[in-house]
């Protein structure tokens, strides 16, 4: 069982005055999920950038972490996190 690392960043715009996530965005390494949080983070309202680790055979998730915040993130997608 060998473990697979994942890195995408989650942006999140405003839609009817509450945060919500748009469109994931993979990214390749935790290097390129780090700028490329830092470069969206400009633009977006909010970005998080996230790495998941993960059974390669299963696909079941072992561990999620947020490696860094940018702006505005919403509540429950913080406590959905939280609860992993």
């Amino acid at each position: 069982m060998a473990a697979v690392d994942s890195f995408f960043l989650q942006p999140f715009r405003t839609h009817r005055k509450r945060l919500v996530p748009a469109q994931r965005v993979l990214a390749k390494t935790k290097h390129h999920a780090l700028n490329e949080g830092e470069r969206l983070g400009r633009t977006a309202e909010g970005v998080a950038v996230i790495h998941v680790t993960a059974d390669g055979e299963t696909g079941e998730v072992s561990a999620i972490e947020v490696l860094a915040r940018h702006g505005a993130i919403s509540e429950e997608f913080e406590e959905q996190i939280r609860a992993l």
